[in-house]
C-alpha cells in the first residue's frame, strides 16, 4: 500500500498538461489547451485541460478530474496503479505503508472495576467489552506526565494487533508509538456493504451495545487544521465495497470539517449524515440521554449527502416563514437619495451598468460602491482595464470627501491633508485591485482571483470593468451570443457561490442621434454590443445619461428582477465638473442622503499608510489553490 508522504508528492508534482500530453494532442486556447477526447469519439475538440486548475473537462462526454483520474479512466488503472505511475514519472520514491511501523506490544491485563464502572456509566456492558478485547495497563501518560492506570482501546485488523490508544484519568490520551494508524474495529467491515464512521471508541462501543455493529471509529478525533486522514490511506480498501457509509461523528465545529474531508474522500454521493437529537453532540449522549432506540433510529435516519444543485422544499420551510413574518429581505443602499427609491443591492446578484462614452458611468458607479462601502461597510474587488488603479483611488476619494483630488477652480474645492489620508486609509480597507496586466484579462483567471478575494479579504462586490477589454475565448463553433450566455451564467454562479454582488460595465452598440434634438437616444442593455442575454440574464440594469448642455445627469434604472429591491425609473442629477459630486435635481437632501465626509466628521487623521503599490493584487499575493468547484 503506498503511504500518504507519497501520494501528497505525486499530487505537488503532477501536471496535468504534461500527463494528459504523453496520450492527447493539445493545443494552446486562451488560457486552457484543447485536444480531441479520448472518451468518445468527435471531430471538433471539446476536451480542454486547465493548467491552472491542474484538471481536465471533457463539454462532450462529460468526463473531468485530475492527473490520477484521467490515468485511471484512459488507462484503466486502480487508484494506487495511477499513483505508482505519476511517481515514476516524476523521480518520487514510492513508500509502502507499514514499512516502518512498529507492532505494539499486547496488553493483557483485564479490566479493574473502577474503569468497568465508568463504562457502565457510559452504558456500555461487559459483554461489548469483552467484545472489543478491551485491557488495562500501567503506561507513561503525556497528561500525569508519569506511569499511572491506563485503559488499553486495542485496534485489530484481520485478527492481528496494530495499534493501541491508551487512556487515563482527566482525558490523558496517546496512541502506540510508531504504530501504524488505522480505523477502530476495522474487521467489523469485512463482508458488509454498509458502514458507521463515528468519531470516538466510546462511541464505536455505544453502537455496538445498541445492535449496529458494522461500525469503525477514527483512531484521532477531528481536528479543525489540515485533515490527512492517514488512517482513511491505511484502510482505503476496506471501503471499496461499501455501498452506503453513515457519518456520525461529532455535531461540533471540528467533527463537521471531519464530515466534509470524509465525504470527500469516501464519495458524497454514497455518504448519509445523521441528524442528531437536541442537546446531544456524539452517539453515546444520544444513548445515556434518549435510550439505544434513539440511537439506532438515528442511524437509520440518516439523510443522503445533500446533491449539490438540488433544494428540497422542506429545507427552506425556516427562511419562507420568516419571509412570511417579516416580508422578503432589504437590500444595501448606497445612501443616494431618489436613487436609494430605486434600486438597492444584495449578495448573489449582478448588475448591469451601460452608458455612452463620456456619461459618466464609472463616476456614478464609484459613488454607489463608496457608498455601500461606508455605510454598510461593503468590500470590492476592482478589475479596470481603462484607467491605471491610481487614478480610481483619487476619484473614489472624491466620492467619500465630496471634494476635488486635485486643484481645478477654486481652492476650496480640494480635499485637505486630512482628507486625503481619512480617504486613502478608508479605501486601503475597503478597495482591492486586481492587476489585469500580471495575471491576464481571461474570465476564468479573473474569478479564480476575485474568488480568493472573498476568502482573505471577505469581498462582498466585485466591479468588472468594461466587458470589452476581458480576454473572451470562444469555442470553436461556439456564437457569440453562446459564449456572451455561457460567460454571464457562470458569473451569475460565482455570485451565489461567493455571496457578492457583481457591477459588470459594458459599453453600448453605436447609438443613433435624435433627429429632432441632435442629441444620441438614452442606449438600453439591449444596445450593449454582443447579445440580448446582458438584459436578459442580469438581476437589474442602469444605464447612466449626460445632456452635455445642461450638464444634468439621468439615471436609468431600466430592469429591477426584484420588486422588493427596487423599481423601474430614472433620477437626475447635476453633476459639479469641480468636485465630481451629484447633487439630485428633485433637491431632495434629506437625512438619508450621501454625507461627504467632512473635517468635522473624521476620525483621526492616519499616519501610518501603507504604499498604495500593496493594495495592489497580484499573483505572488495568494499561495492557496483555485477551488475546482468555482463557475469557470
Amino acid at each position: 500500500m503506498i503511504s500518504s508522504n507519497t501520494i501528497e508528492q505525486v499530487k505537488a508534482k503532477m501536471n496535468i498538461v504534461e500527463v494528459v500530453g504523453e496520450f492527447v494532442k493539445l493545443k494552446k486556447q486562451g488560457a486552457n489547451l484543447i485536444g480531441l477526447c479520448p472518451f468518445h469519439n468527435e471531430k471538433t475538440p471539446s476536451f480542454t485541460v486547465s493548467n491552472v486548475r491542474e484538471i481536465y473537462k471533457c463539454f462532450g462526454c462529460g468526463k473531468s478530474g485530475d492527473a490520477i483520474e484521467f490515468l485511471k479512466a484512459h488507462k484503466a488503472m486502480d487508484y494506487v496503479q495511477a499513483v505508482t505511475w505519476l511517481a515514476n514519472r516524476y523521480g518520487i520514491e514510492v513508500e509502502e505503508t507499514g514499512t516502518d511501523y512498529v507492532k505494539p506490544s499486547p496488553r493483557l491485563e483485564k479490566i479493574s472495576l473502577e474503569f468497568i464502572t465508568g463504562f457502565e456509566k457510559r452504558g456500555i456492558s461487559n459483554d461489548t467489552l469483552l467484545r472489543f478485547k478491551i485491557t488495562e495497563a500501567i503506561e507513561w501518560m503525556p497528561g500525569a506526565k508519569k506511569e499511572v492506570k491506563a485503559l488499553c482501546f486495542n485496534y485489530y485488523r484481520k485478527d492481528e494487533l496494530v495499534n493501541i490508544k491508551f487512556r487515563a484519568k482527566g482525558k490523558d490520551f496517546k496512541l502506540a508509538k510508531d504504530a501504524e494508524l488505522i480505523f477502530y474495529n476495522i474487521d467489523a467491515l469485512e463482508n458488509e456493504n454498509v458502514a458507521v464512521i463515528v468519531e470516538g471508541e466510546f462511541d464505536c462501543l455505544t453502537m455496538h451495545e445498541c445492535g449496529i455493529y458494522n461500525c469503525v471509529s477514527v483512531p484521532n478525533g477531528a481536528a479543525k487544521g489540515n485533515q490527512k486522514l492517514q488512517y482513511l490511506d491505511n484502510c482505503w480498501q476496506s471501503f471499496e465495497k461499501i455501498e452506503k457509509i453513515i457519518l456520525a461523528v461529532d455535531n461540533d465545529e471540528p467533527g463537521n470539517i471531519l464530515r466534509e474531508e470524509l465525504g470527500r474522500r469516501l464519495g458524497k454521493e454514497r455518504c448519509l449524515q445523521v441528524t442528531y437529537p437536541e442537546g446531544c453532540k456524539d452517539a453515546n449522549e444520544v444513548l445515556l440521554k434518549c435510550g439505544k432506540e434513539a440511537v439506532k433510529t438515528m442511524v437509520n435516519t440518516a439523510k443522503e449527502w445533500p446533491l449539490e444543485g438540488i433544494i428540497h422544499v422542506e429545507d427552506l420551510f425556516e427562511e419562507i416563514v420568516d419571509f412570511y413574518m417579516d416580508g422578503y429581505p432589504t437590500g444595501a443602499v448606497a445612501r443616494i437619495n431618489d436613487f436609494d427609491d430605486h434600486l438597492s443591492f444584495v449578495a448573489g446578484q449582478m448588475t448591469m451598468v451601460t452608458g455612452i462614452p463620456g456619461s459618466g458611468k464609472d463616476e456614478f458607479l464609484n459613488l454607489i460602491t463608496t457608498g455601500l462601502a461606508r455605510y454598510e461597510d461593503w468590500k470590492f474587488g476592482i478589475v479596470g482595464f481603462e484607467e491605471p488603479a491610481s487614478i480610481t483611488v483619487t476619484k473614489l476619494q472624491e466620492k467619500l470627501t465630496g471634494k476635488s483630488f486635485a486643484f481645478r477652480h477654486n481652492p476650496n474645492d480640494r480635499m485637505s491633508e486630512d482628507e486625503f489620508k481619512w480617504s486613502l486609509n478608508f479605501i486601503k480597507d475597503h478597495f482591492y485591485f486586481i492587476n489585469a496586466e500580471q495575471i491576464g484579462a481571461d474570465p476564468e483567471i479573473i474569478l479564480k482571483k476575485s474568488g480568493q478575494l472573498v476568502k482573505k479579504y471577505g469581498i462582498n462586490g466585485l466591479i468588472l470593468n468594461p466587458w470589452n477589454c476581458f480576454e473572451h475565448n470562444k469555442k470553436d463553433g461556439q456564437s457569440e451570443t453562446e459564449y456572451i450566455s455561457a460567460s454571464l451564467t457562470r458569473i451569475n454562479n460565482f455570485d451565489v457561490k461567493y455571496g457578492v454582488h457583481t457591477f459588470l460595465v459594458a459599453h453600448p452598440t453605436k447609438i443613433e442621434k435624435d433627429k429632432n434634438t441632435g442629441k444620441y437616444k438614452v442606449p438600453t442593455l439591449y444596445n450593449i454590443s454582443g447579445s440580448a442575454h446582458f438584459f436578459n440574464k442580469t438581476y437589474n440594469g442602469i444605464c447612466v445619461y449626460r445632456d452635455f448642455d445642461t450638464n444634468i445627469v439621468d439615471v436609468y434604472i431600466q430592469k429591477v428582477k426584484w420588486s422588493w429591491l427596487g423599481k423601474i425609473g430614472f433620477c437626475s442629477f447635476n453633476f459639479n465638473t469641480a468636485t465630481r459630486q451629484y447633487i439630485p435635481v428633485s433637491g431632495n437632501t434629506g437625512s438619508n442622503q450621501y454625507q461627504p465626509a467632512t473635517f468635522s466628521n473624521l476620525p483621526p487623521p492616519v499616519k501610518n499608510l501603507i504604499p498604495m503599490s500593496q493594495a495592489m493584487v497580484n499573483n505572488d499575493e495568494f499561495d492557496e489553490g483555485f477551488d475546482e468547484a468555482a463557475p469557470f
